[in-house]
């Protein structure tokens, strides 16, 4: 029952987002569009929470709960570096996080239906991974859409987790941060692959989800030789937070 009604919400709020908000963004463009389906998708983020039946947790540690607030505050674009357990994670992210950002995603999706047209509209990245000619220019997009302001969240595992555990980090994920500067903010997330695996669309609820943000890592105090490394630090820091948070 909570799988069909989280489905059936899912769905509603899309058709709903399709003909009462989409027709809005025919109007504006450039920041106001993208602000508009910022907030838009916070509270679809939050509405997909609810209805999966669970809650959601933010622990800050070291002191990030100031710097992130410095990042809102500034506009400073971050590049959110995180593990990936489940569908439920983009919810649980967008909901939760107080921050606005947009994600990086394959480019096959640019094409889906709908969801392609707001995930347009929502500023995301589209890599092409199979040809590297058009991955360069995909690359030079974003780095220029990183200079504008905007934070992007990346999966650097490539997929969901197929068992709960985090995977190693792909190198070439964190070229898009090694390339602006821009300060990476490792998430880690617990209990979205108990809600739903990626093995199954079931649904369950009563689970405690959290979502840790440590403090950022500053690519420009690091050097060359730290940098080569950057994706294996932050999937450390990343583990060890899954690995102390995940039993208590």
């Amino acid at each position: 029952m909570r799988t069909i009604f989280y489905h059936f919400i899912m769905a509603g709020t899309f058709i709903y987002g399709l003909f009462f908000r989409y027709p809005y963004l025919l109007f504006v463009k450039g920041e106001k569009a993208y602000k508009f389906i910022c907030k838009i998708a916070k509270n679809w983020g939050k509405n997909l929470i609810w209805a999966s039946g669970s809650k959601v947790k933010v622990i800050y540690k070291n002191n990030s709960e100031s710097e992130m607030r410095k990042v809102k505050e500034t506009g400073e674009p971050v590049i959110l570096i995180s593990n990936h357990q489940s569908n439920v994670d983009i919810p649980a992210l967008l909901g939760y996080l107080p921050l606005d950002f947009s994600f990086i995603a394959k480019k096959e999706m640019k094409k889906w239906p709908a969801i392609g047209r707001w995930m347009r509209s929502f500023d995301c990245i589209f890599l092409d991974r199979k040809n590297a000619r058009q991955g360069m220019k995909d690359m030079k997009d974003a780095i220029s859409k990183i200079k504008k302001g905007h934070s992007y969240v990346i999966f650097p595992e490539g997929s969901r987790s197929e068992d709960g555990t985090i995977g190693e980090f792909k190198k070439g994920s964190f070229k898009l941060a090694t390339d602006t500067d821009a300060r990476i903010l490792p998430i880690t997330i617990i209990g979205t692959y108990e809600v739903q695996s990626r093995k199954s669309l079931k649904v369950t609820p009563n689970k405690n989800i959290k979502i840790v943000v440590d403090k950022p890592v500053d690519l420009k105090s690091m050097s060359r030789e730290e940098k080569k490394e950057v994706h294996n630090i932050v999937n450390k820091i990343i583990k060890d937070n899954y690995t102390e948070e995940k039993n208590l």
